[in-house]
């Protein structure tokens, strides 16, 4: 009797572990990749003038409003349609260092079938790709989590990839 239960016990745990392992490597890669090439946004300085050299005070804040041009065709819409807008509400949060101020933004990307919530901060310290937090949305975008990586182009636009993660 007791190897029997011992039996059902190991099978319904070796069935646990394979969902598990299952549900684990589902999760290794992007449920949804969405990619713009995004001309320049327009920034707003709020307690500062953003277009002076003078230094932000802490506590200032900056507004970027981007159009989210398609890279690729995805909507529905063929590569360089307009199918949407982001916006960033950036704070700033400590005195800068020689390199930059540093704070954190937090983001909404309007794309037509819903929008995706994100937070992050748009300056890399080397000029490098900035990374963005998906903190989720509405429609689709309502239970995902995942990364934005904005890489800056000498044209003035950005290359955006969206990994989306359920």
């Amino acid at each position: 009797m007791f190897a029997r239960r011992l039996a059902v016990m190991s099978g319904f745990l070796l069935v646990v572990v394979f969902a598990v392992g299952a549900l684990q490597a589902g999760a290794a890669a992007p449920t949804r990749v969405l990619k713009f090439n995004d001309p320049a946004g327009t920034t707003t300085g709020i307690g500062f003038d953003f277009n002076s050299n003078a230094v932000p005070p802490v506590g200032s804040h900056f507004v970027i409003t981007v159009r989210l041009q398609n890279g690729t065709s995805q909507f529905g819409k063929p590569a360089g349609a307009t199918v949407g807008r982001a916006l960033l509400d950036c704070s700033i949060l400590s005195e800068p260092t020689p390199e930059m101020p540093d704070g954190n933004c937090v983001g909404i990307a309007h794309v037509p079938d819903g929008f995706i919530t994100f937070d992050g901060w748009p300056f890399a310290a080397d000029n490098g790709p900035q990374h963005y937090a998906i903190t989720g949305g509405v429609g689709p975008y309502a239970t995902d989590r995942g990364q934005i990586v904005s890489v800056n182009q000498k044209n003035g636009r950005s290359l955006v990839t969206v990994n989306l993660y359920s």
